[in-house]
């Protein structure tokens, strides 16, 4: 059971991922339309950073919890290679755990935060974007992350409480 949430999130943390790098992509391109058409004929398109802003956001908040399902967080090696795995474990259950309090926060300070801006009808400046496009984005990623966060701290108290030992050995 445990095994096949673990492949469901890491497949879902993966797909909103790839999502989240068409956002970049079109970022990437959007930018550099704007720029060519500046250089040719001195006239950008209208609106690049309202766009540009709401698709690096969008990448940024649905590529975080891929960052956390595959572990990919910056740690020490000087330190962490030297801890036993249950000492690495009780670190990255303290960094999950801290990890879960502030996504969980943005969602849910986030959430409230959207939709006050979504019943005053708040709207992107240059374009008129109405803002709740914006939050939709950061609202999943943040989700999705405190849910990602959760499951890496239930694997680590498992290695915390069996020493590293498997309880149930993957078949891959």
């Amino acid at each position: 059971m445990i095994e096949l949430f673990k492949k469901r999130l890491s497949n879902t943390t993966k797909y909103v991922a790839w999502v989240g790098m068409l956002f970049l992509l079109a970022a990437m391109i959007t930018t550099t339309v704007d720029v060519v058409l500046r250089k040719v004929d001195n006239q950008g398109i209208y609106g690049t950073i309202d766009l540009i802003q709401l698709m690096v956001l969008s990448a940024a908040y649905l590529s975080i919890p891929y960052a956390f399902m595959t572990k990919s967080h910056v740690s020490v090696s000087v330190l962490s290679d030297m801890m036993t795995p249950r000492v690495a474990a009780i670190s990255q259950l303290l960094a999950t755990i801290l990890g879960f309090c502030f996504m969980a926060s943005i969602a849910w300070f986030g959430y409230a935060q959207a939709e006050m801006q979504n019943q005053y009808g708040d709207i992107s400046i240059t374009l008129g974007v109405p803002m709740i496009y914006y939050w939709v984005p950061v609202l999943i990623g943040a989700a999705l992350s405190a849910v990602v966060t959760l499951f890496v701290a239930v694997e680590q108290l498992e290695i915390i409480l069996t020493g590293g030992a498997d309880i149930m050995p993957s078949k891959d």
